[in-house]
């Protein structure tokens, strides 16, 4: 009885593990010359991953990525708004 649990504590750990894996994907939602906008999960991808991606993103307009504002749409959906501008 004892290893049925443990096996069904162990099943459920990987499975909960597959599943924040599953959304842990950073991803620009918006690229324009003028913002850029950066789904992230803030667990495993933090603000800092999303800031690179759009460093990135306003790096290939020329540009530079300034936070703009950042919001928090479920426990594993955040967002980070940022602008591009010049210098």
């Amino acid at each position: 009885m004892i290893s049925n649990r443990v096996a069904f504590a162990g099943l459920l750990s990987i499975t909960a593990l597959a599943g924040l894996c599953a959304c842990s994907t950073l991803q620009i939602t918006e690229d324009t010359s003028m913002a850029v906008s950066v789904r992230y999960d803030g667990v495993v991808h933090t603000l800092a991953d999303a800031t690179a991606a759009a460093q990135k993103a306003c790096a290939a307009h020329g540009k530079t990525a300034q936070l703009r504002t950042t919001d928090k749409q479920g426990n594993f959906e955040r967002f980070a708004h940022f602008n591009c501008v010049s210098g």
